[in-house]
């Protein structure tokens, strides 16, 4: 059973009405009743315009809870408005709002495209490349919502309708701009998103084939070297402490671990700093390490300093019982060798018999995480570094 819940929201207008057609005065008042209501209902909603002068695209450097700043912005441009290019301004709000998802969380983020039947249309060729921007960022959860004043030929209402679809959001068509406000009204309620019902824990997942998009978006935290006090245990050292580049607190490295399973995206190893929720990640074998408990918490390495090392690992054991392994044999290759050269040596004259170099097994250690590599490879099959 599933509950559906709403959130606050981020809206992000595209004003794609052609000068020539509508007036920015017969809109003023439909888009300003629009966000006041919005904030009526919930103050911490946000808001955002994108429209296109004659040099392209221009937006707010950020959301925000003052309406009179979009309404200043629509105001002062006005004479200036150009004919909007709808794929280009879908393609800089959604790099937008992925910028801003990296920063922030809990919010539910809403495009509300209001175009005419002058905009340019959607080219069918640039169609694919916004379907798979979209298709990434549709689960922040992200909308699009279009209301078009015209009447659109088939193939633009079919591009629009597909870019609507992937969101689950609605296209609207109005033939008069007397019918935008009463629209805009209905669309001011908000979104609602599915949730599991009370009692089930809530399990945020993103696709496989999008993760590589998420893990590319989040940062690395930073390595500190010098004595800091971790953020999350609130000991003082410098034993693997790292930092957010985004707002700089610090943490250990294993706090953080700790704290990803909690605040995850939707991939394990890829999480929201505590302090400024921007998206950072960690190795994913090293979060999986402290989480099963194979890498000691700081708190657990607080105990084995005060215990006796044979009784701190009795514990552990205690907690975690032995599994069963299954590895492939390093030497498996060599041994193999040996058998068909034995093989051989009954098929050969012993007068025409070549003696062969035996070949040396070749054993190495990864310097970046310590993996023992046998076999003259070039890269550590565990963490990917480069060995020679």
């Amino acid at each position: 059973m599933e509950l559906k819940v709403t959130k606050s929201e981020d809206c992000l207008i595209f004003y794609g009405l052609t000068p020539e057609i509508t007036k920015v005065k017969d809109v003023y008042n439909s888009i300003s009743e629009f966000m006041e209501k919005k904030q009526a209902t919930d103050p911490s909603d946000r808001f955002n315009l994108i429209l296109y002068l004659p040099d392209g695209p221009n937006y707010l450097d950020h959301f925000t809870f003052n309406v009179n700043n979009i309404l200043s912005m629509l105001k002062s441009v006005e004479k200036d408005i150009a004919r909007a290019n709808i794929a280009g301004g879908v393609f800089v709000a959604t790099t937008f709002v992925i910028d801003i998802y990296k920063k922030i969380s809990e919010k539910i983020f809403r495009l509300l495209i209001i175009v005419d039947d002058r905009a340019y249309a959607i080219p069918s060729q640039y169609l694919p490349a916004l379907e798979e921007l979209i298709n990434k960022v549709k689960d922040m959860p992200f909308f699009i919502d279009v209301i078009y004043i015209g009447h659109p030929n088939y193939e633009e209402r079919n591009n629009l309708t597909k870019l609507v679809n992937l969101t689950k959001g609605n296209f609207y068509e109005i033939s008069d701009i007397k019918d935008l406000k009463p629209l805009l009204m209905e669309l001011s309620y908000k979104k609602k998103i599915t949730k599991p019902a009370f009692g089930k824990q809530e399990i945020r997942m993103i696709h496989e084939e999008n993760q590589p998009f998420y893990i590319n978006l989040a940062d690395d935290p930073e390595r500190v070297s010098e004595v800091s006090t971790c953020s999350i245990c609130f000991q003082q050292d410098n034993e693997g402490i790292v930092r957010c580049p985004s707002c700089h607190t610090v943490a250990h490295e294993v706090c953080w671990a700790q704290w990803a399973e909690a605040s995850n995206i939707g991939i394990p190893h890829v999480y929201r700093c505590h302090n400024c929720f921007n998206i950072l990640k960690l190795d994913k074998n090293y979060i999986i390490d402290v989480q099963t408990g194979k890498i000691p918490t700081i708190a657990e390495l607080n105990k084995m300093k005060k215990k006796n090392v044979v009784e701190y690992l009795r514990e552990i054991e205690a907690q975690i019982k032995p599994q069963v392994v299954q590895t492939e044999d390093p030497f498996a290759a060599d041994i193999r060798a040996m058998i068909d050269v034995k093989r051989e040596e009954t098929k050969v004259p012993e007068t025409k018999k070549k003696k062969k170099k035996k070949k040396k097994a070749f054993i190495s250690i990864c310097p970046n995480c310590s993996k023992i590599i046998i076999g003259d490879k070039k890269k550590c099959p565990k963490c990917g570094f480069n060995l020679f």
